[in-house]
């Protein structure tokens, strides 16, 4: 014998689930946690710097040797969902081909992005060796300029500036989470010598600004 059961509203509003000819419940997706006195929605915008430090944002820096790591980590008491990446590099003679920051060429090594958890280093993109690469990882967003600009922005000193979706380009509708209390980070791996006057442009400029919000 079956039992009748009714899902409802505790709150006393008379909202109930609603079940289909096929046996789904309706759901909806608000694309945000959900929110209730408890919660709190604060929100965050947070270079990546040099090991954690809060300081370094300048990612032109010498990782021939020894890899330098640029990256935000959770926080203690707040879920933390990044919506975005900003990635910002400007150079004299900036292109988007084979050119990684007015080098003129593509870089050797080249750079990764890749989060830590749980589970370990899941990349999210790498051999990031020209400029382009971090336009691609980005899916040409946002797009500008024309055929022989296409992508950068020519006043002042040339730049690039791609943005990365979390929810358009991986599907997290909320972002992506740095669960708190945990050591989850993301994190921008430097493998080649990126000082300004090596390799790269004597002006170079490198940084990564995440968006997004915290979940208290």
């Amino acid at each position: 014998m079956s039992i009748k059961v009714r899902i409802e509203d505790g709150d006393g509003s008379g909202n109930r689930a609603k079940v289909t000819e096929g046996g789904y419940i309706y759901v909806q997706d608000s694309n945000i946690p959900p929110i209730d006195d408890r919660d709190l929605q604060i929100l965050y915008r947070e270079f990546l710097t040099l090991n954690g430090d809060g300081t370094t944002t300048e990612m032109t820096v010498d990782g021939s040797t020894t890899s330098q790591l640029f990256y935000i980590t959770a926080t203690p008491n707040e879920d933390v969902y990044i919506t975005s990446l900003s990635i910002f590099i400007e150079a004299t003679g900036i292109a988007l081909g084979l050119d990684f920051a007015g080098s003129g060429a593509a870089l050797a090594n080249g750079c990764r992005l890749y989060y830590e958890d749980q589970n370990g280093e899941i990349n999210i993109g790498t051999d990031l060796v020209t400029n382009f690469e971090f336009v691609r990882l980005c899916q040409g967003n946002v797009p500008f300029g024309n055929a022989a600009n296409a992508f950068i922005k020519t006043d002042g000193i040339p730049a690039i500036f791609p943005t990365l979706s979390f929810k358009k380009v991986f599907g997290f509708s909320s972002g992506f989470r740095l669960l708190r209390g945990t050591t989850n980070k993301l994190v921008l791996e430097v493998n080649d010598n990126l000082t300004p006057g090596t390799i790269v442009a004597a002006n170079a400029g490198f940084n990564i600004i995440a968006n997004g919000f915290k979940l208290k």
